[in-house]
Order: C-alpha cells, then structure tokens, then sequence
C-alpha cells in the first residue's frame, strides 16, 4: 500500500535527501530498495543465480554465502543445498530469499488451468457475484503473465521466537503452483505435519526451505540438508513453539477470547491414517483398526495386541496388522481393546495425561 510521508514543515521535506527520506520510510516501516541494492541483486542473480545453481553449477567461492535447501516434488530425487551469495545476504537487509528464487518460479512456463482457477474463486468468494471479477480481476491471462514473472509465496513452519533464539524457518513456495497443476510435494507436507499443523497444507512442485533470523534485524542464516530430519531439534520442538507464538499473538492484538483451532482426533473429529483412524481425549487414545476377512464378525480368539510404553502391535490370525509408535508413552497396564463388528477397537492411557498429541507417531 503507497504510503505519504507528512509533515507540518514542508521545507524539512524539500530539504532532505534521497537517503535521509529512505531512512525515514525505513522507520516507519517501509521497505525501500534503492538502485544500488538493485543493482546489488542483479549483479549477483547474474553471476551466481538460483537457475545456475538448479542446473548444477556451483556457487562461484563465497565464504561467507548462506545455506538453504531445496525440496524436489520428485521423491527419487534427493534434497540438495543451495546457497544465497553472501553479496545479497550481507548488502540486502530483510528476507532475501523470495526475491533470490523468483526467477526459479518464473522459469516454469506451465500456464493456469483456467477451470481451476474459477473453482478456487468460487470457494474463496463463496455467495458473491463471481462472473465479473473472475473475468476481470483474476482472469487466467492475468493469472498467466503474474506466473511469468515469477511468484513466491512464504509460509512459517516455525516463527522466530524467545524460545528458539528468534530464528524462524519458512518453506518458499511457487504461489501459483496448484493452479498450475503441480504434483505435489509430499516431503513437504510431511515436514509441515511434523510441525504440529494439522491438517497439513498441500504443497505443489519444488520448493525450498530457509531459516531467518529476527534479532536484531532480520536476515537470513542457514538451513543445511540435515536440518530437513525429522529429528532434528527445531522440529521437534515447532509443535510447541508455533502454539506459544499463536497465544502470544492473540495476547498483543486482543483475541485472547479466541479458541485455538482443536486439536487432531478431538471434538468429535477423527484422525485417519493408513490401516487405522484414532482419536484422542486428554487422558486416553483410541485406535480404531479395520480387519478385512472373509467372516462377518471379528473372532477374539485369533486377535492379539501387544502393548508397549510407545509402540501398539496388533495380528489376526497370526497375521501382522499394525505395528504403529506412538507420540508419546502410554500406561500398558491401563490399556485395554475390544470387538466393535469388523474392527478392533483399542484403548491406550497416555502417561501425561492432559497433554494433547499433536500426531499419532513421534
């Protein structure tokens, strides 16, 4: 949004400089990138840029460039680190990212399935008037020409934080990808699952991931192959974080009448995965497991399950039928299972009671 600068004295203003009225939009919150940084960008796209890098070619020498990774929809692929050229990382301030891998997006000439596009309007602008502003505000072909120029959308798998040091990790993603009719990214979702979101977004074609930093000013910092393990610490502890962000949130903009959005397998909501649904109260799980058979009705005498502090084993007929690690441990002596018609149906008190899971499995 264009914002004016005002002022009672209007010689002030005529006498400033292009940097002192830069400096004085950076104040007050607004972005500037002056022709030197653009020229910075340019320069360094040109000999080191995101296309160069995707195509194989290493990062010329750069000390001091800083890490990202890159995400390939293709799961046979395996994720690569990229580098941002310490030239942008250290001349820009800010995010640099989205503007680094732009040209990446841009690059893919796939055009907006306009059928798509309407129906994704449709359940946007649900009960309005939609012909005229699909036709003219959001038209395939204006769609097309955004695409062509590249377009990234960030979205904040963790958000920079006192308790991670306000270091926050964001997916970089292609905004139009869906419309594009990209396979998606299921490496993605899981990480994002992972994070405690639930359900987990889709995530269409390739996409990157990077840390920032916010203290003392926001920069990027790396995010190395490694980081992408499920183990690894900051995911680990994302669940818990991205929640302690939320109520802060709604503490500074006054919504703390708000409820959080509930969690997975509560509410009368059910959790489904693979060969099992759960849900979950505070106190106890309940995995509900479907048995394929020939018969009409379980038989008892063929069902054994097997309890462990964090493991659940079911076999029928000497078959196996789950074999599932649980989030977090579980009372053995107070689980117990029954026959509901085709399913078995069992019931696990969690240790912690009170706690949440954020997932089935760790």
């Amino acid at each position: 949004t264009p914002q004016t600068m005002t002022s009672n004295n209007t010689d002030d203003e005529a006498s400033m400089t292009t940097q002192e009225r830069e400096q004085w939009l950076r104040e007050r919150g607004v972005e500037i990138e002056s022709p030197d940084e653009t020229a910075t960008t340019d320069e360094s796209s040109n000999m080191s840029s995101i296309l160069e890098q995707m195509a194989g070619f290493g990062l010329k020498e750069d000390n001091n460039s800083v890490s990202f990774v890159c995400l390939p929809q293709d799961e046979s692929k395996e994720i690569f680190s990229l580098k941002l050229p310490a030239s942008l990382a250290t001349s820009l301030s800010g995010d640099i990212l989205p503007k680094y891998i732009k040209p990446y997006f841009a690059a893919d000439r796939q055009s907006i399935d306009a059928a798509l596009l309407q129906e994704q309007a449709t359940k946007h602008f649900a009960g309005g008037n939609l012909s005229g502003l699909v036709e003219s505000n959001i038209s395939a072909a204006s769609m097309n020409a955004a695409a062509a120029m590249g377009s990234v959308e960030t979205f904040p798998l963790v958000h920079p934080a006192d308790t991670n040091g306000y270091h926050g990790v964001y997916i970089y993603l292609d905004e139009v990808g869906m419309l594009k009719k990209l396979p998606n990214n299921n490496r993605a979702t899981q990480i994002a699952a992972t994070c405690g979101f639930y359900p987990p977004p889709n995530f269409y074609g390739d996409v990157f991931i990077g840390r920032v930093c916010s203290k003392p000013t926001l920069r990027n910092v790396n995010f190395e192959v490694q980081d992408t393990n499920r183990e690894a610490p900051w995911m680990q502890r994302a669940t818990s974080e991205n929640l302690i962000w939320q109520q802060e949130l709604n503490k500074v903009t006054n919504k703390t009448s708000e409820r959080q959005p509930a969690a997975v397998g509560t509410e009368g909501t059910t959790a489904k995965e693979t060969n099992f649904s759960w849900t979950q109260e505070d106190e106890e799980v309940e995995l509900t497991v479907p048995i394929k058979m020939e018969s009409a009705s379980v038989n008892k005498k063929l069902v054994k399950v097997t309890f462990l502090s964090k493991k659940v084993k079911v076999k029928y007929d000497k078959q196996d039928i789950l074999d599932v690690s649980l989030y977090g441990a579980i009372d053995v002596g107070g689980c117990t299972w029954t026959i509901d018609a085709s399913n078995i149906v069992i019931t696990c008190e969690k240790v912690d009671a009170g706690t949440l899971w954020p997932r089935i499995s760790p």
